[in-house]
């Protein structure tokens, strides 16, 4: 559900980004099978989030930061892909156009005549 007055938020799907699978590329999809990576935080304990997850939480979250900070290409973001069901964490790269993109990015990708 979108939060009232805010733009849906953006979601992606992956792809190999070559035949070997050495890098993984992100176009915007509602399919929805990419996040970068950040664990939602909790401002009160309950039964389904208690202390001891909120520790692990922040722990992992810390762990991620570190490796963000220690990447070196800006032109890639740590993200947690899905497939079968399952998390996989891969440092992910954008700018591969989708069917789902703007009507401009895609006419100029596949240079469409106007």
């Amino acid at each position: 559900m979108a939060e009232k007055g805010k733009p849906p938020i953006e979601t992606y799907a992956w792809l190999c980004g070559d035949q070997q699978c050495d890098t993984i590329d992100c176009y915007k999809s509602s399919w929805d099978s990419q996040t970068v990576c950040r664990l939602w935080t909790v401002t009160a304990f309950s039964d389904f989030h208690d202390s001891g997850l909120a520790e692990a939480t922040d722990k992992i979250n810390a762990i991620l930061n570190r490796l963000e900070q220690g990447n070196k290409d800006k032109d890639r973001k740590l993200s947690f892909i899905k497939h079968h069901n399952r998390l996989l964490l891969v440092w992910a790269e954008y700018g591969r156009v989708g069917p789902v993109d703007d009507l401009n990015v895609i006419k100029k990708a596949l240079k469409l005549q106007t």
